[in-house]
């Protein structure tokens, strides 16, 4: 059960990051800390009113520093992350 949550709220596969990707309606605000993405980063989402307000990813346990894709709904940006650093970014992924 709790795998099929975390599924809703973050996807990683294939090198990408995919925030929100299945947000149920019935929780239109909310949060989630310490959620794993594949490649060693941690990820906390914060969201309100059905869309992100936050998210903050920290590289904690990556092998090494280098780019990343991270979406939300239709857009996908390349952010590159630092071994040890977190980057926070926003609905449009700044």
């Amino acid at each position: 059960m709790a795998a099929s949550v975390a599924e809703i709220l973050l996807q990683s596969h294939a090198g990408e990051i995919d925030l929100l990707p299945a947000l149920p309606s019935k929780y239109p605000t909310g949060s989630v800390r310490g959620l794993r993405a594949r490649g060693g980063y941690e990820v906390d989402i914060y969201w309100k009113e059905g869309k992100l307000e936050k998210a903050v990813i920290k590289a904690d346990r990556t092998k090494k520093d280098g780019f990343v894709s991270v979406r939300y709904r239709d857009m996908v940006k390349s952010i590159k992350f630092v071994k040890g650093k977190t980057v926070t970014l926003n609905s449009f992924l700044e």
